[in-house]
C-alpha cells in the first residue's frame, strides 16, 4: 500500500519542527521497525516517524525543566534541579520508548484480533460465496467496517489495489498476504489464491474453509474458557487473598508495635492500598492481555 506523506495534512511550521531530527534519524538503520510501521498501517517512513517521537521526547524534556524552574521561582526549594533533570530524562526515555514500542503493540493487537475474528468472517464469506457472488464481491462485503476492524482494513486493501491501482484480484490477494502480520490470514489468502488459479469451485472451497473455521472457533472458545477459569483462580489467590494476608500481617505488627524497613504501620497500609494493590492488578491485566 502506498504510504501517505505526513506533509499533506500538517502545517509547514509544525512539520518543520517534527523534521528537526531527521539528520539524526536518517542515520538509524531500523528495518524491523519499518516493516512494523507498514503492518500497523502507520503511513510514515521510519526516519520521519522516529524524528517525530524524538521531537516529542526533547520537547517534554525541555517543558519539564522550564515549568519546574518557573515553579521554583514562586515556591523556593520545591523541587531540586537534580530531581527535575531526572524527571525530564524519564519523560524523554518514555516518549522515545513509547514511539518505538507502539507499532509492535498495534501489530500484536492486530494479529490477536484477526486470529479471533477470522473464523466468523470466513463463515460469512462462505454464505456469500454459496449465493454465487464473485470473489471481488466477497471481499467488498467483508471490507465493510464493523466489529472486525482489522480484518475489514486488510480486505479493503484488496479492493483498493484492484479499483485504484488496476492490478488483478490474484495479484492483490498475494500482495496483502505477503504484507499481513497474521499467519492465519496469510494462509487463508494464499489458499484462496491457489484455488482461484487452479479454477476450483469457490463455493466448495469456502464451504470447506467454513467447516474448518467452525471447528477452530469451537476449540478457541474451549481454550478461552479454560484460560478464564485458570486466571480466575490465580486472581482470587494472588490479587485478592494475597493482599489480605499481607494486611493481616501488617495489622499484627501494629498491635505489637513496630514497622518494616523503618516505615510505620500507617505508611505501610497507605503504600499497600494505593501502590501495591493497584500495581498487582495492572501487572495481572498486562499478563492477561499478552496471553489472551
Amino acid at each position: 500500500m502506498v504510504k501517505s506523506k505526513s506533509k499533506q495534512n500538517t502545517p509547514n511550521l509544525e512539520q518543520s519542527m517534527y523534521n528537526l531530527f531527521l539528520p539524526i534519524t536518517r542515520e538509524i538503520n531500523f528495518p524491523d521497525l519499518d516493516s512494523k510501521l507498514e503492518q500497523a498501517d502507520i503511513g510514515m517512513d521510519v526516519d520521519v516517524y522516529l524524528s517525530r517521537w524524538l521531537f516529542y521526547g526533547v520537547a517534554s524534556f525541555i517543558l519539564i525543566l522550564v515549568c519546574g524552574g518557573i515553579l521554583n521561582l514562586f515556591i523556593p526549594k520545591l523541587v531540586s534541579f537534580g530531581t527535575l533533570f531526572i524527571l525530564s530524562m524519564i519523560s524523554l526515555v518514555v516518549c522515545i520508548g513509547y514511539g518505538v514500542a507502539n507499532p509492535y503493540v498495534i501489530v500484536s493487537s492486530k494479529v490477536n484480533s484477526i486470529r479471533t475474528n477470522l473464523p466468523l468472517v470466513v463463515l460469512g464469506m462462505s454464505s456469500v460465496a454459496e449465493s454465487g457472488a464473485p470473489p471481488e464481491a466477497i471481499f467488498t462485503l467483508s471490507s465493510i467496517k464493523g466489529r472486525n476492524a482489522y480484518l475489514s482494513k486488510e480486505f479493503s486493501k484488496i479492493i483498493y489495489y484492484i479499483d485504484n491501482l488496476g492490478i488483478s484480484l490474484l495479484e492483490a490477494i498475494d500482495l496483502v498476504a505477503q504484507r499481513t502480520p497474521s499467519f492465519e490470514l496469510k494462509k487463508f489468502l494464499l489458499d484462496l489464491k491457489s484455488n482461484l488459479e487452479s479454477g476450483g469451485s469457490l463455493p466448495e472451497f469456502m464451504k470447506k474453509k467454513a467447516d474448518h473455521a467452525r471447528f477452530e472457533y469451537k476449540l478457541m472458545l474451549d481454550n478461552q474458557n479454560k484460560k478464564a477459569d485458570a486466571f480466575g483462580d490465580i486472581y482470587s489467590t494472588v490479587v485478592i487473598a494475597g493482599p489480605l494476608f499481607i494486611f493481616s500481617g501488617i495489622m499484627l505488627l501494629g498491635m505489637v508495635g513496630g514497622g518494616v524497613a523503618g516505615l510505620s504501620i500507617s505508611v505501610l497500609v497507605i503504600l499497600g492500598v494505593f501502590v501495591v494493590v493497584p500495581l498487582i492488578n495492572i501487572i495481572f491485566l498486562v499478563i492477561l492481555n499478552l496471553v489472551g
